[in-house]
């Protein structure tokens, strides 16, 4: 799966809210890291997937080791704080902003695999209604040269030695900048927001249920469920992204298309069978590493915490 249709599916871009803090972080369904780590393999079951429950929403066992939007919101905010405190020592103000409005998927499982709800279908087809990014422009807050020195820890014009002895007003700039003295804040010498192996996990059970047997033949049951209703396409996935469906709005083709694709999803109870084959997975995999797991839990419930004191001694 193209990390196109990933964003159709996620609205990626959730990340930003950690951008200043930590670089790019990618917390949606393309989870990635720059850890080291290696990507954990996700490997077929034998076991009988159990059915999706009915009453409640679903959540997959990946979800406790990744951060959800208010956490990850929780852990931003806390990081502006640390970064405001840290420029004041130099004499110089920083702006925490207002957050910004919520965008991309609603819930962990909205979308992961495509839309699900009637409603939304007939209204937005697969983009995303008034939580599609490009309707939210994220604007960068105006940093004079001094602010970026210190929040970065960079001189452009200086050599990477030079950088370590970088002074304001008399005060050595920590190393990497405020980014980096906020992020050690919250994170200490670990990653910050979901550990490597988490994101690692979330795409490669993903990844594996596709070629799952019982996935593949709710697949092949919800095309030609699609092609009864005139809809030529091998899997959801590709309607998602099929390029007529690309522009800023959804064209009445894409409605059409959508709430097939729904009906169809419903009429051979494709959510239900793939929610359970990779719940599967995921169980499998957490148990085959289950020390890694302990740890990305532990750290999370650390980094939450952390911000939990940075926000109440505000």
């Amino acid at each position: 799966m193209s990390l196109a249709v990933h964003q159709r599916l996620t609205g990626s871009g959730v990340g930003v809210r950690l951008a200043g803090l930590a670089g790019l972080m990618c917390l949606a369904l393309a989870g990635c890291s720059s850890s080291g780590h290696p990507a954990a393999e996700a490997v077929p079951t034998a076991q009988s997937p159990s059915a999706l429950p009915a009453s409640a929403e679903p959540h997959l066992p990946i979800e406790t080791y990744l951060f959800s939007e208010t956490e990850t919101e929780k852990l931003a905010r806390a990081g502006a704080v640390l970064r405001k405190a840290c420029l004041q020592r130099f004499g110089l103000d920083y702006a925490i902003n207002p957050a910004n409005p919520p965008t991309g998927p609603r819930t962990f499982m909205d979308r992961r695999y495509g839309v699900t709800d009637q409603a939304e279908a007939a209204t937005n087809g697969y983009h995303l209604g008034d939580r599609d990014p490009r309707t939210h422009p994220v604007h960068p807050p105006q940093l004079s040269a001094e602010q970026q020195q210190v929040l970065t820890g960079h001189l452009p014009e200086k050599t990477a030695t030079d950088d370590t002895k970088l002074q304001i007003n008399g005060v050595p700039i920590p190393p990497g900048g405020c980014y980096e003295e906020a992020k050690r804040g919250l994170a200490g010498s670990g990653e910050l927001g979901p550990s490597g192996v988490a994101q690692q996990a979330n795409f490669q059970t993903f990844k594996a249920s596709l070629s799952m047997p019982q996935v593949t033949q709710a697949f092949e049951a919800w095309s030609g469920c699609m092609k009864e209703k005139g809809y030529s396409y091998p899997n959801p996935m590709d309607a998602i992204s099929d390029r007529r469906f690309l522009e800023d709005l959804p064209t009445p083709l894409e409605l059409q298309v959508a709430t097939a694709d729904v009906t169809c999803k419903q009429q051979v109870n494709l959510i239900d069978t793939w929610f359970a084959v990779e719940t599967s997975l995921q169980k499998e995999l957490i148990a085959r590493q289950q020390a890694d797991f302990t740890a990305a839990l532990a750290a999370k419930n650390e980094q939450l915490a952390k911000a939990d004191t940075v926000l109440r001694d505000q």
